[in-house]
């Protein structure tokens, strides 16, 4: 405690004394007000009644409705627990009989037909007895049933001297400056002190200028988000409110604007409330309406934004119909003023009218929420109240385009301000470049955002530099995490670490970098993940400054787990060494289990697969505790599997794990996109080493096709990877035999790492190959496909700093050797990877699907068996087991039409037989004849065994093959009952769902035995 204070209150008392003698009741009332708002509740306010003349009742100040815990959620200190209870302040400054006085201001405060009160302040600036003081206060709990606290002039003096009311005593007792006490914490900015000192001084703005309203309003700003400011937002409320007044002829001034403005949003984002506000929101933007100035309209729409927050949380009390029109009418109002803009001669205007309007379509729409939901709950008070809005975890997920206002007009005028950047410098992108950032996930389907996010990175890197780009490609790409879409997120992050690199800013491409690796394990690509992890860890040892040196450990460790993630158990281990090493280097904690969670983790499960090794194969437990020679890593683990009996755990956590890093051949398998790829190496370091290069570039170009929804068909893709030593790209191929169910793959791969670029190529190319073996479209689609994907970089993410032959080479031949050596285990065998939801099967409408055409062709297929079933279908249906054949097809989720074109197919197939006519052979006009020749009562009778079971089920792999083919679709050998091409029709091409009005098929013979399939509902 500093000797000023002791100081201060001594001059304080004698001051007060001054008062006293003087008699000067009115200025000790004001002191005592100021501290009673400051230490008791905010909303105290100076009685008006005559002093002395029994006018107040002997109240001489006394509370409002309003309390303080309501208005300040977020104050500090005396504030955040102000009364809620009624509350009167009493004031003397007599000397003498204080007991009485007391007694006589209690007894016409409580009289009869007062206000209610529940607590009474006094404030005496001569001291009242202990004793007394005891005395008065039971009696006016027992008599009055009121809490009576007496502060008298040693207490107020200690009041005055604390820093927030030390002004008081400076403005009302003339304390000198040499005697203020000094702050024991961090003070507020000077430039506060001192405005706020001056305003005091004042008793509020000296003038309503503009000038000295962009005073008030830095102070208000202040107030409302500093923590240990807040309590002084009354004050600068009131301050603000002095330019209300201001007027034009009676008309609102742009001073009257601000003022509704700056006072709107500190009330309802400073303390969460909007009593008071929304009239000061209409009034903004009914000003705004009227004015030609984009700043203004700017503002007004913030608020409009702010009205819709109220409404939202439950504070406001205006209807969505109201605010909605407010918002409409601003629109109405802007759109005028955008039209009236010349773009050539004012593209600055024009970007920031049309930034307006943007917010304005992106804002959730309140009526329709109204409409869909009702009305939220009403409460007091508004959640994260006192909380800046970048400090929020903003969250979209739960929205779609539905929920706003209008997200296509929204993504034209983005266009258009995109389009007006070029002549537009002078106009700043970072305001809509954040809000496109929040919208992202959900604007992200619409056809023009690529357009404008290519448009705002290009105009931000301009403006800003490469950092700021890569900055705003992270907000997005964190944006998409969120909302839980990791694919679009993978781009936005590729894009920001490609950015960082080229602005220097080593330390973010390397914490993007191990980001991307945790978004690529989580769609389960490993081998992606662990290069990128490796890739980060590579590049902080080679460049890294010393900040970005402790990512180095990290990357190494997540590389490891990424390891044990793809069945590397083994290398998984070897690497975990790798890392704890590097965690000795640079960390100075470097195994503080305690606050570290990714290292508790790793070890957790380490712990757990060490134990199953121990249940179910402890001829490998060799190969892990060799990973740890240097450590003691292995120790720790065999102390904790022995000390917690972690074996039953083990046989709960694993089911059989794949081990894919033991044997002599390698083993890396998952599945992405429907299509289940198996790759096979020989266990040697380079072959591993170039092989793995090739499975994490082929699961990053997957990740990165994926939203572009190439059309595959379901596969399983056996690829075997042979690296040539002693040659150069020359080599790299791939061969590829589709002739069986299973595609098989033989890969040819160079090991050379001297030309880089050649590497890059041949890898892109690879995989362009893998793809395109399981692509059932033509090769122009998947082509139009790569286009944009290459345009937007895809060669930097297969490839990312140095090779993946080098960044990921932590281990030596020996350990490689060890592997090979030893044996996986049978339970590998049974391993089925499972593809992340955002990897599966596509089910999105595939390329060349046009509807009208779909049923066309079904109508005439229809038309076609009414024609040339007309008496065989009547005989199948009134036959039993032909019947239950119909039946099952249709339990098998086979359509009408689709049984018919089988039975259609079937007949034909019998009357090329009995033609002497065969597939592909002989006349072949006179085949095309019979395929639609229709049916007559001289037509030969077919036998009903004609339709057995097999030759329904050869018929309908070659209906849906004939169905393909009418979408250019290619299709592959089929195990029997696989239904891959049937999958991929159903899932892209509204196989199972697309069908024409018609009667029942087994319901379709009439009375008279004749077929009415189309024509009965054409005549309904």
């Amino acid at each position: 405690m500093t000797g000023a204070i002791p100081e201060a209150e001594a001059y304080i008392q004698f001051r007060l004394h001054e008062l006293s003698s003087r008699n000067e009741h009115h200025r000790f009332e004001e002191i005592a007000t100021r501290i009673a708002r400051r230490r008791i509740s905010a909303n105290i306010m100076i009685a008006t009644g005559p002093v002395s003349s029994g006018g107040d009742q002997g109240r001489d100040a006394e509370t409002f409705t309003t309390r303080i815990p309501a208005e300040l959620p977020n104050a500090a200190g005396f504030s955040a627990s102000a009364s809620t209870a009624p509350v009167v302040l009493a004031c003397t400054v007599q000397s003498d009989k204080l007991r009485g006085k007391v007694l006589a201001d209690l007894e016409a405060i409580c009289a009869p037909g007062a206000d209610p009160v529940e607590h009474v302040a006094y404030f005496s600036v001569h001291p009242i007895s202990e004793g007394i003081t005891h005395a008065l206060k039971k009696q006016a709990r027992e008599r009055y049933k009121v809490t009576l606290d007496v502060f008298c002039g040693a207490d107020i003096a200690t009041f005055l001297a604390e820093p927030d009311l030390v002004w008081v005593a400076r403005h009302y007792l003339d304390l000198p400056s040499s005697m203020v006490p000094p702050p024991e914490d961090d003070p507020a900015p000077q430039w506060y002190v001192e405005l706020l000192e001056k305003l005091r001084q004042h008793t509020g703005p000296a003038a309503l200028t503009p000038a000295t309203q962009g005073e008030i309003t830095q102070g208000l700003r202040f107030a409302t988000w500093e923590r240990d400011a807040n309590a002084d937002l009354p004050e600068w409320l009131d301050y603000m409110s002095a330019f209300l007044v201001d007027s034009d002829d009676g008309a609102d001034t742009e001073l009257v604007f601000r003022a509704c403005y700056e006072m709107a949003v500190a009330r309802f984002r400073g303390t969460g409330s909007a009593s008071g506000v929304e009239d000061l929101v209409r009034r903004a933007i009914k000003f705004a309406c009227t004015s030609e100035h984009p700043n203004i309209v700017d503002d007004a729409v913030v608020l409009a934004s702010y009205w819709g927050g109220m409404w939202s949380s439950g504070v406001g009390r205006a209807g969505a119909d109201e605010i909605g029109e407010a918002l409409a009418q601003l629109c109405l109002h802007v759109t005028d003023l955008l039209e009236r803009t010349d773009t050539t001669t004012h593209p600055v205007r024009a970007a920031s009218l049309t930034e307006s309007l943007v917010f304005a379509y992106l804002m959730p729409d309140v009526r329709k929420a109204e409409r869909t939901r009702g009305r939220p709950d009403p409460v007091e008070v508004a959640a994260h109240a006192g909380v800046k809005f970048e400090d929020l975890e903003v969250d979209f997920s739960k929205l779609d385009d539905e929920d706003l206002i209008d997200v296509p007009a929204a993504m034209e005028h983005l266009a258009r301000l995109v389009g007006l950047l070029p002549s537009a410098r002078a106009y700043s992108v970072r305001n809509i470049s954040r809000l496109f950032a929040l919208f992202a996930p959900i604007v992200s389907s619409h056809a023009l955002y690529t357009k404008v996010r290519d448009g705002l990175d290009t105009a931000t890197a301009a403006a800003q530099g490469q950092a700021t780009t890569a900055e705003r490609c992270r907000d997005r790409g964190m944006a998409f995490v969120k909302a839980g879409k990791p694919l679009q997120a993978l781009v936005e992050l590729h894009n920001a670490k490609a950015n960082w690199f080229t602005g220097d800013t080593l330390y973010g491409a390397v914490l993007t970098m191990r980001f991307i690796g945790k978004l690529y394990a989580g769609l389960g690509l490993m081998y992606a993940a662990k290069m990128y992890a490796a890739a980060a860890a590579a590049v902080t040892a080679v460049h890294g400054t010393e900040d970005a040196q402790g990512q180095l450990p990290m990357a190494l460790l997540e590389a490891a787990r990424y390891s044990q993630y793809s069945g590397c158990w083994v290398d998984g281990a070897a690497v975990t060494e790798v890392a704890l090493l590097a965690r000795a280097h640079y960390l100075p904690e470097p195994f503080d289990f305690e606050n570290d969670a990714e290292l508790e983790n790793h070890r957790n499960d380490a712990v757990l697969e060490l134990a199953a090794i121990r249940q179910f194969w402890p001829e490998l437990e060799p190969l892990i505790s060799a990973g740890h020679p240097r450590t003691g890593w292995f120790e720790l683990l065999d102390e904790i599997v022995q000390g917690t009996g972690a074996e039953q755990a083990a046989v709960e956590q694993f089911a059989g794990p794949l081990f894919s890093d033991v044997g002599p051949i390698r083993i890396a398998d998952f599945e992405a996109l429907g299509v289940r790829w198996t790759f096979t190496f020989a266990n040697d370091r380079t072959t591993v080493l170039a092989a793995e290069a090739l499975v994490a570039a082929l699961q990053v170009f997957l990740a990165d096709i994926a939203p572009y929804h190439p059309v595959l068909i379901s596969s399983t893709v056996r690829v075997h990877v042979d690296v040539r030593r002693d040659a150069g790209r020359e080599v790299d191929a791939v061969d590829i035999d589709r002739s069986r169910p299973v595609i098989d793959a033989e890969v040819t791969l160079s090991a050379d790492l001297e030309d880089l670029e050649a590497r890059e190529h041949s890898v892109a190319a690879l995989c362009v190959q893998l793809v395109d073996a399981v692509h059932a479209r033509p090769a122009g689609d998947l082509q139009a496909l790569l286009d944009p994907m290459f345009a937007a970089g895809l060669t930097h993410k297969l490839t990312v700093g140095r090779p993946y032959e080098e960044a990921a080479d932590y281990l030596d031949d020996d350990h490689y050797a060890r592997c090979a050596a030893a044996t996986r285990p049978a339970s590998s065998a049974g391993f089925r990877p499972i593809a992340s939801p955002s990897l599966g099967p596509s089910t999105r409408t595939g390329a060349g699907y046009v509807r009208d055409e779909a049923l066309r062709a079904i109508r005439e297929r229809y038309e076609v068996a009414s024609e040339t079933l007309r008496y065989t279908l009547p005989r199948l249906l009134a036959d039993d087991t032909c019947r239950k054949s119909i039946m099952q097809m249709r339990d098998a989720g086979w359509l009408d039409w689709q049984i018919l074109v089988v039975l259609v197919n079937v007949a034909w197939n019998w009357r090329l037989r009995a033609a002497g006519l065969g597939w592909g052979a002989g006349n072949q006009e006179r085949a095309m004849q019979l395929a639609r020749q229709p049916e007559t009562v001289t037509s030969p009778t077919i036998p009903l065994s004609a339709f057995a079971e097999d030759e329904l089920s050869f018929h309908t792999l070659l209906q849906t093959h004939s169905v393909a083919r009418r979408w250019s679709l290619q299709g592959r050998p089929e195990a029997p009952g696989e239904g891959a091409m049937r999958d991929l029709l159903v899932r892209r091409y509204e196989y199972a769902e697309d069908d024409v009005p018609h009667r029942d098929l087994l319901e379709c013979v009439d009375e008279h035995g004749a077929i009415q399939i189309l024509d009965a509902v054409d005549n309904d």
